[in-house]
Order: C-alpha cells, then sequence, then structure tokens
C-alpha cells in the first residue's frame, strides 16, 4: 500500500487522497459512536465488541462499493 501511495503523482489529488485516508484510519480506528458513554457503548446486540462495530462495517463497504462503480 505504501508503494502505490507513492505512485501517486504529486498535487492536489494526492493531497486529498491522503486526507481522506488519514480521516479514514482514524474514523475505522474511533467511529466516535453517539451512544458512547463512560462504561462502554450500548449496541443493539450485546455479543458485538466494538472492533466489530456493524457502522465502521456499513461505511467501508458503502465507500468500497461507490469506488467500483467509479
Amino acid at each position: 500500500m505504501v508503494r502505490r501511495l507513492r505512485e501517486v503523482p504529486a498535487g492536489a489529488a494526492r493531497g486529498e487522497l491522503l486526507e481522506l485516508l488519514d480521516d479514514l484510519v482514524d474514523f475505522a480506528r474511533d467511529p466516535r459512536c453517539p451512544e458512547a458513554q463512560a462504561d462502554g457503548v450500548p449496541c443493539l446486540a450485546l455479543g458485538i465488541a466494538c472492533e466489530e462495530c456493524r457502522q465502521v462495517a456499513g461505511v467501508l463497504a458503502r465507500l468500497h462499493r461507490r469506488l467500483r462503480q467509479a
């Protein structure tokens, strides 16, 4: 991935791509759940851990489908 990022030509598109990737990684690490409390995140299903967050998975899947349509 690093090699491929280095191959992106310098310019506005590269800057935007790097910002997008940075924001995307931040989101995947911490989706800032609106239901978060000091003692955790109350999900609809008790068996789901934060690393299996449906919100993160859904956003990434929609973005992936959209990119493949472009």
